[in-house]
């Protein structure tokens, strides 16, 4: 019986060494991150907007880390491959991911993915949101987004709309559109905003959907016109370009760049990229190029609001993607 007694101690004992270290290593994970270099995965190619952006807050960081970060490019699936890998890694801080939304709130919803967007994942922060328009060639007839929508509904199936690829935020946009107004059109998707650009230059397409910053050197060119702005706020470079809401669309269709973490990060980790990162996006240098390129600076989204705001456009997404007859379960 002494015995027993003795074993009961020491399981007590056990129990709360255990605890006191668990609570302990929280504290120095607090107290001591980063004690290493940070590595962001990107996942888009090198030199596109998402990664211009994700480098400059990432420098624009350093300083209030006291460390490295190191961005590694991991494209693929519009960011699916990126936020796969994710998924699968270590959730201690210092493997982080930036992408566009759409592995979370559009990828779901087109193709089966090997994680969840929400259980697998833990997001950090929404950095900002881009500027999105559709436009034509400089001399292209259409003069206004009204006269596209009314050649369209006159000529069904006619109308040849160029878009960055199947499920991103121009294609589903258009579709939206397109039911709203009554029309159709020809569906032509390409592999990213160069080859959309180009497609549309070389006259192969009628019309284009693509992120502001894709469209500025050729309007400040001179070689396009923007017909219509997505977001509520317009264009620097073409300010006379109506936006959604002076065309009384009442739908939004916003484009996030998002950085998220493994699911399981503790939490004095999650707080110090949280505050770290807001800190970075207030300098100067980041403010400046993000305005550069063309991304929509509002509050910056964390913690329980970011995951609620997400939600929001998984399921507004959802809707839009069966609407468009894109939805995973509907093709056959």
């Amino acid at each position: 019986m002494q015995m027993n007694f003795l074993k009961r101690i020491l399981v007590v004992l056990l129990a709360l060494m255990v605890g006191h270290m668990i609570v302990q290593s929280i504290a120095l994970a607090q107290v001591t991150f980063p004690i290493r270099p940070i590595t962001i995965w990107v996942g888009f190619p090198p030199g596109g907007v998402t990664d211009i952006i994700t480098r400059t807050l990432a420098e624009a960081s350093e300083k209030s880390f006291g460390q490295k970060i190191v961005i590694v490019n991991k494209p693929g699936g519009g960011g699916a491959v990126c936020a796969s890998l994710l998924a699968k890694a270590k959730p201690d801080g210092y493997i982080l991911g930036a992408y566009v939304d759409t592995p979370i709130t559009r990828s779901p919803h087109l193709r089966d993915l090997d994680y969840d967007p929400f259980q697998d994942l833990s997001h950090i922060i929404r950095v900002g949101l881009f500027k999105q328009a559709f436009v034509v060639r400089s001399d292209s007839p259409f003069k206004k987004w009204q006269e596209v929508v009314d050649w369209a509904k006159k000529n069904p199936g006619q109308l040849v709309y160029g878009h960055p690829g199947a499920g991103t935020t121009p294609h589903i946009t258009m579709a939206k559109v397109a039911l709203k107004e009554g029309f159709t059109f020809k569906n032509v998707p390409f592999a990213g905003g160069t080859p959309n650009a180009s497609a549309l230059l070389g006259g192969h397409v009628m019309i284009s959907g693509d992120s502001a910053v894709t469209w500025r050197p050729h309007a400040e060119a001179k070689t396009i016109r923007v017909l219509l702005v997505f977001e509520k706020e317009g264009l620097g470079y073409a300010p006379d370009a109506p936006t959604f809401e002076k065309v009384n669309y009442d739908f939004e269709t916003p484009s996030s760049l998002i950085i998220s973490a493994p699911k399981g990060i503790p939490d004095p980790i999650r707080e110090s990229l949280e505050k770290t990162f807001v800190e970075g996006m207030r300098t100067k240098t980041f403010r400046t190029v993000a305005e550069e390129n063309e991304l929509l600076l509002r509050e910056p989204l964390t913690g329980k609001p970011l995951n609620d705001f997400l939600k929001k456009c998984y399921s507004s997404y959802e809707q839009l993607i069966k609407e468009a007859g894109i939805y995973k379960i509907e093709r056959k």
